[in-house]
């Protein structure tokens, strides 16, 4: 089978115009710090019971350039659960823009849990939506959604807890200041 003569010049031409005029990557990362706050269960395996949940989440994203584009990078997070425990932990995020203005960000990782009992390692997995900015002129994106998380823990703390809640962006908290120290400037 031979190749037709147009087909190769098309080739050609398009391999030849990636040569000539490569574009440079322009995605920078994205920062987003947040509170969150809910509920869930937790104990699951032992006696499970309803639980208040507040925490600390931080990731930031990288390889998107518009509203439409994935993103990925890594997370860190610090949280209570009741506050019977401090678990802190970290991985990896994937935004997934399933509606142009609504991403969804699937998140996996580890976490090791301290209580009463000593610390313990286990792994979290994490479905949020909601809006979550692109700043074109800063590293920094406002996000705020609602987040649903599995908690999974290793020996004799025999976690397992179902969270869910609202992120708030840590930029609200701050905003009110820098809004006051602006004016008296």
């Amino acid at each position: 089978m031979r190749a037709r003569p147009e087909v190769v010049a098309g080739l050609c031409v398009a391999l030849g115009s990636l040569l000539v005029d490569p574009r440079p990557a322009s995605a920078d990362p994205q920062v987003s710090v947040g509170v969150t706050v809910g509920g869930g269960a937790a104990d699951l395996r032992t006696a499970p019971r309803g639980v208040f949940h507040l925490g600390i989440h931080g990731d930031v994203l990288f390889f998107r350039n518009r509203d439409r584009d994935m993103a990925f990078g890594p997370y860190v997070e610090a949280l209570t659960v009741a506050f019977d425990s401090l678990e802190v932990g970290g991985g990896v995020s994937w935004l997934v823009p399933i509606f142009e203005h609504v991403p969804f960000v699937l998140s996996a990782g580890a976490h090791a849990r301290g209580g009463a009992g000593g610390w313990f390692p286990g792994v979290s997995t994490t479905l949020w939506g909601g809006s979550r900015s692109l700043n074109f002129s800063s590293v920094y994106g406002l996000a705020i959604g609602l987040f649903v998380q599995g908690r999974y823990g290793f020996g004799d703390a025999r976690q397992a807890d179902v969270l869910g809640g609202l992120q708030i962006d840590g930029e609200v908290f701050v905003l009110p200041f820098l809004l006051l120290a602006n004016a008296f400037r």
